[in-house]
């Protein structure tokens, strides 16, 4: 199959539940008036309510589609059912000549390509480096007197106590979460809205409440005293506070080449944006690294970076001690059909620890685990590794069913997020197949 493509990988495509089921409908030849493909591209005309099909087009090298039909949802249902015709069966769609329908839309990606081109080798406009330090300064200004109302906020809490917040419900956190984004900074207003949403969560909630509060204080004061910190730290405050890097500042930086495995993706939506998180690990270089994608509204993300594939490329690192990284040179994408990450949760626990005392701001470090066992007690669910240890594991019973389903108690390897305290199982990979564990990833 072309550049890697399996059901699972267009499984993950699915921008809903919804859509993916509707895709399954459409993904019967009958349906179909036409059906074509070539090595890099795959087409077909679909039978609509309307007199005239939808012609759907699909780029196999970046995962790319445009449907003729009135859908906002990207990939549409026709896009998806037309990759599961693909991916069912090799032959189900036979190679011919391109039609001019769809030769004009490559024609038209081939031309927008060689102008980002163009403009990417364009050389520079000058920089008012002088009217940027000023913006910069009017900023911080504005951050800073925003923070030092944050942190009266936050002394007042603790000293009146905090046993009687889960009443308060989220408008308690909605008032100091919209004067940071009005001071500019939105790193620390999504920190305020964790906490309405750690103390809404139930039983427990008083120690994360706790230490997320710690942290928030913690990047308070490395804020007031940020000209004293080593200057990575001081990327690393900026950063959690949201304010951008330049990106003439990252393509200065050096990149790292590995053959870098895409072991999990995930979209979230914040005020209207979505947000994806495809996290990679470098084989060689043993380096997490998350590149983020976002999307307003309706808007198609970037899915040339599909999980459980992987490449030969360059990814560079954004200032600091964080993980957030942009891949700056790709190879051909293959299939990932073993992972090569740490050897223990042992080693997991050691490996995440390193990161924690660099970035004390970080949430998590996502890697690969090899050879765990998914395990259920009462308790909830755990994964235990070849020398009988055992993390806790943060997954509903669909995520932790299919896993025990399909490792048969048997050793897998573990796509994971770690906190520090319990695993958060974004994927597995077993007898050489990648399998999501989550929503709408099976």
């Amino acid at each position: 199959m072309a550049a890697g493509w399996t059901q699972d990988r267009v499984v993950q495509l699915a921008p809903d539940g919804a859509s993916l089921k509707a895709g399954q409908g459409l993904a019967l030849t009958k349906k179909w008036v036409s059906l074509g493909r070539d090595e890099l591209y795959v087409w077909g005309e679909c039978q609509g309510s309307g007199a005239k099909p939808y012609q759907v087009q699909f780029d196999l090298s970046e995962s790319a589609s445009k449907c003729s039909c009135p859908s906002r949802k990207f990939p549409c249902k026709h896009a998806l059912g037309l990759m599961l015709i693909l991916t069912a069966s090799s032959d189900a769609i036979a190679s011919q000549a391109m039609p001019a329908w769809v030769a004009e839309w490559v024609a038209g990606r081939i031309e927008r390509t060689r102008k980002r081109q163009e403009k990417a080798e364009a050389p520079p406009k000058p920089v008012d480096e002088e009217a940027q330090a000023q913006r910069l300064e009017k900023r911080l200004a504005r951050v800073a007197e925003g923070l030092t109302a944050l942190k009266r906020w936050a002394e007042d809490l603790i000293n009146a106590g905090i046993a009687t917040l889960p009443s308060k419900g989220y408008a308690f956190f909605d008032e100091p979460a919209r004067r940071l984004i009005d001071a500019q900074a939105p790193g620390v207003a999504g920190r305020v809205q964790k906490l309405a949403q750690i103390a809404g969560s139930g039983a427990g909630w008083q120690h994360p409440f706790v230490s997320q509060l710690a942290s928030l204080y913690l990047l308070i004061r490395a804020f007031e005293g940020r000209a004293a910190l080593p200057e990575s730290v001081q990327h690393d405050v900026m950063a959690n506070i949201g304010i951008p890097v330049k990106s003439e500042d990252i393509a200065a930086l050096p990149a790292v080449r590995d053959l870098w495995q895409i072991i999990a993706q995930e979209v979230d939506v914040e005020e209207g944006l979505r947000v994806q998180r495809t996290w990679l690990f470098g084989s060689e270089s043993r380096r997490p690294a998350l590149v983020l994608a976002f999307a307003h509204g309706a808007a198609p993300l970037d899915v040339s970076l599909a999980p459980g594939l992987s490449f030969e490329g360059e990814v560079t690192y954004f200032p600091g001690n964080g993980l957030r990284a942009a891949v700056t040179a790709r190879g051909d994408l293959k299939p990932l059909t073993a992972a090569r990450g740490l050897a223990t949760l042992e080693e997991l626990c050691a490996f995440a620890t390193g990161h924690f005392s660099q970035e004390p701001w970080l949430s998590e470090v996502v890697t690969p685990v090899h050879r765990v066992i998914p395990m259920k007690s009462d308790g909830g669910w755990a994964m235990v590794d070849a020398d009988r240890r055992a993390i806790p594991a943060t997954m509903n019973d669909r995520a932790g069913w299919l896993s025990l389903a399909i490792s048969g108690s048997h050793p897998i390897d573990l796509m994971t997020g770690y906190d520090g305290r319990s695993l958060r199982p974004l994927a597995i990979i077993a007898n050489g197949e990648y399998v999501s564990l989550m929503s709408g990833g099976a």
